[in-house]
């Protein structure tokens, strides 16, 4: 009921704004950012999504800069799959806050829901400029990394991450799915090798890599399991990657973004 009569002050702050000269506008539209902001937050809080993203349209119309309403606005719109609308809106809230990493993570996230995972990189790539420690970056940048099989380098974001968060279990779930896909596509090379020679010149290097990747694989998943026992069915699902395809295992990272 309370959501009802902020809707209902939302429309009548609109119409005293109308209606009024503009000597008196300026603190109405000061009022209307804040309720209509406020509408939004409690409309996004029940997941009514689409009438939160009109709320903070509502406001944006009254401080088309406010980039903390643009934010909010592109969490919606990423929430309800317009991931290219969403990007749209973060780009915009990135120019007028040159300084901050959030826009361009946020822009990032939705180019990489929206399959563009080189836009996401440069996204994540420009936030990291802003600040070079930011998680969300260099979380967000390994699985875009992850997800054009450039395994090491997202192996190296992911060190970072584990380094300045030790305690933090869904790291160590990222590297771990690095090193299972490291595994697996080492795998997929000696099942590969024809003849012999090749087997005998190859594949004992081919499976010591394997063994290796693996190991490190284990290691992380099981600290993982051990530091958040919530995560124990995800991390069991990952420990069966060896027999999945990458792209399968690559949909279950997305599905957490």
């Amino acid at each position: 009921m309370k959501l009802y009569y902020l809707l209902y002050l939302c429309l009548v702050l609109a119409a005293v704004i109308i209606i009024f000269p503009s000597p008196f506008q300026s603190g109405f539209e000061s009022a209307a950012v804040s309720t209509f902001s406020l509408a939004g937050d409690s409309l996004a809080g029940m997941d009514q999504d689409t009438m939160a993203i009109s709320s903070y349209s509502y406001a944006l119309g009254f401080d088309e800069n406010n980039t903390e309403l643009m934010q909010k606005k592109g969490e919606c719109l990423y929430r309800q799959g317009d991931y290219l609308e969403a990007a749209e809106v973060f780009s915009l809230a990135s120019g007028l806050d040159p300084a901050n990493p959030a826009y361009p993570v946020g822009k990032g996230r939705a180019l990489l829901k929206a399959g563009d995972p080189e836009g996401a990189e440069d996204c994540f790539n420009d936030a990291l400029i802003r600040d070079p420690t930011d998680p969300d970056a260099l979380r967000t940048r390994a699985v875009s990394l992850l997800s054009q099989r450039r395994y090491q380098e997202a192996i190296v974001d992911l060190d970072s991450l584990v380094a300045a968060n030790p305690e933090n279990a869904e790291f160590r779930m990222y590297r771990g799915d690095a090193y299972m896909f490291i595994t697996m596509q080492h795998d997929a090379e000696m099942r590969s090798m024809k003849g012999a020679d090749q087997i005998l010149s190859s594949g004992g290097e081919n499976a010591r890599l394997a063994a290796n990747a693996y190991q490190k694989a284990s290691e992380d998943y099981m600290k993982a399991m051990e530091l958040n026992p919530l995560l124990t069915p995800a991390v069991a699902t990952r420990m069966m990657t060896h027999a999945e395809s990458q792209v399968e295992t690559f949909g279950m990272i997305l599905t957490s973004l």
